[in-house]
């Protein structure tokens, strides 16, 4: 087996509403569901080209909306200078690889039903190189990135680098 993330988990607050937001606006099929923990629990998943997100839902699950004792913000709001507090650890953000034409089709979808992109069309650096990146929220208040890369990839130079040192291993 090659080394990789295995798969995305995430609760939903709203199951009916995470599945609709995930098939018709960013356009993953769904591809199974189960119950766990003696019905407590539902599992949702979606394939993602070889990979896989999975959403829980649980009727206990706070609601994203709900108020929170600690700064939610993504580092997204922190890039771009609207926020200033700590926050505790946590997802940040999750993020998609598209071909241009799908990563332009989400992007239509979400605003026929509604939501609003909060940052991009931007350059930035990503796992192929550097690519265009548009940033918005799920139903459930998690950052959610699309991205799409030239064909073939933009590489980084230094100017992507604060230090302009890349790590190395």
């Amino acid at each position: 087996m090659k080394t990789m993330i295995e798969h995305v988990a995430l609760r939903v607050t709203d199951l009916d509403r995470s599945i609709s937001f995930y098939r018709d606006v960013m356009g993953l099929k769904p591809v199974g569901r189960r119950q766990l923990a003696n019905g407590n629990i539902t599992q949702v998943v979606f394939r993602v080209g070889e990979d896989v997100l999975v959403l829980f839902y649980s009727p206990n699950f706070t609601k994203a909306d709900e108020e929170i004792d600690f700064d939610s913000r993504q580092i997204s709001a922190y890039v771009s200078g609207e926020a200033n507090r700590k926050w505790r650890g946590g997802m940040d953000h999750l993020a998609f690889s598209f071909e241009e034409e799908e990563y332009h089709a989400v992007i239509r979808r979400l605003k026929e039903h509604g939501y609003k992109i909060h940052r991009g069309e931007e350059k930035n650096l990503g796992a192929f190189g550097v690519g265009y990146a548009t940033y918005f929220y799920d139903p459930d208040r998690i950052e959610v990135e699309i991205k799409r890369y030239d064909d073939p990839p933009e590489q980084p130079d230094d100017e992507w680098f604060e230090t302009g040192e890349k790590m190395s291993s």
